[in-house]
């Protein structure tokens, strides 16, 4: 587990000869750095440009063989040259040309860089490669421009310091920390641009992508509230502070870190640095800021804090969304951190990379309560870590940072033993904290009418409910209120216990009205954290709901999404039984509320009646458990279905998507990744489990057969997955008489266009059904296992056996031999693959294919009496082949061969 280490930020004055950008420009080598090349020009004239324009900018930009391997950048001498010659050539045709040194080409895009011989001929032949750097060679700076960038960098360093060195992990505890004494590591995964499905799990921050050759230039960081955005956030500043070698951000030579919260009315980036990073006697200007922003040869990265906090997101033509888009400062790489949902529109993810931020496991938050909490005292930390363990519905609550760092240090403080049943408990119990700390330091001092004053304030504050809910209701979710409207509405008394308790926060922030005066500041009033907002307007939404117990009016709830908002349902459904039937019964009419409405459900204490009327409609339709959702929500649905499945209350449908579900067949239970298990299944009547890890799992004959015996009342089980690999076939004699009785219908979709149907008759798999108009495709790779190869190959087999089309075969690598007479083909792993009477395109790659094998393969091509096409991709093949050897039969068919 990574700590978050590393050197302290440097005091000021900071040394600009140690940033990364002064290192590579000194010419000193290491990871990622460029040593410069002195050449002589060698200019091609017009004459020769003339010649070789048609190749590297055609009419039509079609690339062609030669282009799509090479993207040629000309030199700025030959710039307009050529009326054919566009912006940019290459793959993506999306950006600008870099202003690039004579001489030198770009390789695919990907910013490598081959410098020319100079040596180019007028015949229209191709210029040699004679090196390749490995970053591209950067044009020297001028001298003001340079110190440009040391100055504003050094002014940015000084700002960023102060920032890391101020963290406050909870608002009540006053102690400030530096980012790097308290950051922790949370779980993250990483899902490349133009990837639909598949995350990778990142171990560190340190592997955090920065718009690296080949990847976005816009990654976005995403999680629910407090799990950690901002934290990491800073980390990442503090890591390009002090040079962290291991940072992914070492080789960026200005970062730009704004909070975009304190963002509104502001029409620009450059003045955006100018009024919120640089002090206001620095002499750096917007123009300055601009000139160094929009140099393409300063590695700039942007970095946007709270995206779904910025005032102006919904105006049109806003600079953030203009500079996310591409229409601004494209060659700047960013990183922007946002609630999963608000994602931005046009940073969708084929256009972005996404970081999504899964919280705290066991170990980081023992390791944040041994680091910060108790200070290494191992018996301390293991009390609290004890509580954590013990109760699994505090753990998984914890899995998000904020509550976990605010629970551990309450508990550290109390030296008491807490238990929760809901969120709504665990956060009740969290702002309480914030008022029982002020009067316990104040016990000693204060008099009694004082400790009064402290109750009446915690328990009194529907006015800071109606503010909460009047600015979520109004769908702009912007927090901060001007202090002395603030004030007013509040109460100078009520104003000034809540911000000295932490619950609300005083900010210094642009005067968006009159941003030209000579103090262009003023404090603006925000809670600590956004669910502090979400708290406080359930309490009023519980107002409203129990106003209306008949009827709902129309604009009950206002513009509150739920799908953003959802604690402030669940806080309304766990604050108030009342409430709790009216909010559900408003959720049952919202699209897409139903897995809302499972978390609502379960942080109601009402009546046992009333909570079975809820899990009865809950469970009438399909329930689904993702692999991607947290501990706490994959827990909440499981306590669902286990509570109608003790009562006898039928469950429609369970999908597991995602889950890596395993049968643990001692304990008659389903197990997923995240540990948690599945048992008492006996109302289930469907269960569809859907796999889309690219980690194969095998499911055995016992496995299948519990899974079915455990739910008893199962009508359909579906798998559905390349992946997980079902036995092939089960023997009549292991299957139950009462699973043969009950015909359920155990289905197997390998998602290559056929669905199969376990007979419990014979113990083998039959086809069921194949897609309108598609047919069966399946490769099948040298890397895949041995079950999935015969998995393959007896699909390939029933289909043919049942006349379906086998549209295409691809063997990557994996093709070994034909028999002598043609009849089969023997793959590397040793499995055999017969004639298949329905193949009509078979593709081979990466082979090396003598004369003799070439004609075995023609002899198989023969028996398969549909196939139209035979191709060979990266194969090796004989120079060549008498036409007179062909079989005429293939001639006939006119069967094609590609190479």
């Amino acid at each position: 587990m990574a700590t978050g280490g590393g050197a302290p930020i440097p005091d000021i004055p900071i040394n600009e000869e140690d940033t990364p950008g002064a290192r590579r420009e000194r010419g000193h080598s290491g990871a990622g750095d460029v040593t410069a090349v002195e050449m002589e020009p060698a200019v091609p004239s017009q004459k020769e440009v003339g010649s070789l324009a048609p190749y590297l900018y055609p009419k039509n930009p079609t690339p062609s063989p030669l282009m799509s391997t090479v993207q040629r950048v000309i030199a700025p001498e030959l710039i307009g040259h050529h009326p054919n010659m566009p912006m940019s050539y290459g793959a993506s045709m999306m950006q600008p040309m870099y202003p690039m040194t004579r001489h030198m080409v770009n390789i695919a895009g990907d910013h490598n860089l081959v410098i020319l011989d100079s040596d180019v001929q007028s015949t229209g032949s191709v210029p040699r490669a004679t090196s390749i750097f490995p970053e591209r060679v950067r044009s020297h700076h001028p001298a003001s421009l340079e110190e440009s960038k040391q100055k504003l960098n050094q002014q940015l360093k000084r700002k960023y310091s102060r920032l890391v060195k101020q963290v406050q992990p909870i608002p009540f505890i006053k102690d400030k920390y530096s980012i790097d004494k308290v950051f922790t590591e949370v779980g993250m995964n990483y899902k490349p641009a133009g990837d639909d499905d598949t995350w990778q799990k990142l171990d560190s921050h340190h592997d955090i992508p920065t718009g690296a050759i080949g990847q976005s230039r816009v990654q976005i960081i995403e999680g629910d509230p407090g799990y950690g955005k901002s934290m990491l956030g800073l980390r990442l500043v503090h890591d390009w502070c002090t040079c962290d070698p291991r940072s992914p951000l070492n080789n960026v030579d200005i970062l730009i870190y704004l909070n975009l919260r304190q963002l509104g009315g502001l029409k620009s980036i450059y003045e955006a640095i100018v009024k919120c990073l640089l002090p206001l006697d620095s002499s750096i200007k917007e123009s300055d800021v601009k000139q160094l922003l929009q140099n393409e040869d300063i590695r700039t990265l942007l970095l946007f804090d709270a995206y779904d906090e910025y005032p102006d997101k919904d105006k049109d033509g806003n600079f953030v969304s203009q500079i996310l888009e591409g229409n601004l400062l494209q060659h700047v790489n960013i990183i922007l951190t946002t609630r999963s949902s608000c994602i931005p529109e046009g940073c969708d993810g084929l256009t972005a990379g996404r970081i999504k931020l899964t919280g705290f496991d066991e170990r980081a938050r023992e390791e944040y309560v041994r680091k910060v909490v108790t200070g290494g005292d191992e018996e301390a930390t293991q009390k609290i870590v004890t509580q954590f363990n013990t109760n699994p519905i505090l753990a998984d609550i914890c899995q998000a940072p904020l509550f976990s760092v605010i629970f551990a240090h309450s508990a550290h403080e109390a030296k008491i033993n807490i238990d929760f049943r809901s969120v709504t408990e665990f956060f009740g119990y969290m702002v309480n904290c914030f008022h029982y700390h002020a009067r316990n330091k104040a016990q000693t001092k204060a008099a009694p009418e004082e400790q009064a004053q402290f109750q009446k304030f915690k328990d009194n504050h529907n006015k800071l409910d109606e503010l909460a809910y009047k600015v979520l209701s109004a769908g702009s979710q912007q927090f901060p209120w001007d202090k002395d409207i603030f004030v007013k509405e509040l109460g100078e008394e009520f104003y000034k216990r809540h911000t000295d308790i932490g619950i609300l926060v005083e900010e210094e922030v642009i005067n968006r009205s009159f941003p030209n005066q000579p103090d262009p500041y003023k404090t603006e009033v925000r809670f600590f954290h956004k669910l502090a907002c979400e708290w406080y307007a359930a309490h009023h939404l519980v107002e409203r709901f129990t106003s209306y117990p008949l009827s709902l009016p129309e604009n009950l709830v206002g513009l509150m999404d739920p799908s953003d908002l959802h604690h402030v349902y669940r806080f309304a459904c766990g604050l108030d039984s009342l409430a709790a039937p009216g909010v559900l019964n408003w959720l049952k009419g919202k699209e897409d509320c139903d897995r809302l409405a499972v978390l609502c459900a379960l942080e109601q204490r009402g009546k046992v009646d009333d909570v079975l009327h809820t899990v009865r409609d809950l469970v009438s339709r399909d329930v689904r458990i993702n692999g991607h959702d947290s501990r706490l929500l994959q827990r909440t649905t499981i306590e669902l279905v286990q509570r109608a499945c003790q009562n006898g209350i039928p469950v429609s449908g369970l999908q597991l998507w995602g889950c890596s579900a395993k049968f643990d067949v001692a304990n008659s239970c389903i197990v997923l990744e995240s540990d948690l298990r599945l048992a008492n299944m006996k109302t289930v009547r469907g269960l569809h489990v859907k796999e889309r890890s690219a980690s194969e799992h095998k499911m055995t004959k016992e496995e299948l057969l519990g899974l079915l015996q455990t739910c008893e009342g199962l009508e359909e089980l579906r798998f559905t997955s390349w992946y997980l690999l079902l036995p092939r076939s089960i023997p009549p004699e292991m299957i139950p008489p009462t699973l043969k009785k009950r015909n359920i219908h155990v289905l197997y979709d390998r998602k290559h266009g056929l669905v199969y149907r376990l007979s419990f008759h014979h113990g083998r798999w039959e086809i069921l059904d194949q897609r309108a108009g598609q047919s069966l495709r399946v490769a099948i790779d040298q890397s895949d296992s041995h079950l999935q190869q015969e998995w393959c190959i007896q699909e390939l087999k029933m289909a043919a056996e049942a006349s379906a089309a086998i549209g295409f075969l691809h063997l990557f690598g994996s093709f070994y031999t034909v028999a002598d007479n043609g009849q089969s083909i023997t793959l590397k792993s040793g499995c055999t693959m017969p004639v298949l009477q329905t193949l009509q395109n078979v593709g081979i790659w990466n082979t090396n294919i003598n004369l003799a094998m070439f004609f075995r393969i023609l002899s198989y091509t023969k028996e398969c009496p549909q196939m139209t096409t035979l191709r060979f991709i990266e194969c090796q093949l004989p120079g060549v082949v008498d036409p007179g050897l062909i079989p005429p039969l293939l001639k006939q068919r006119r069967v094609v061969g590609l190479y």
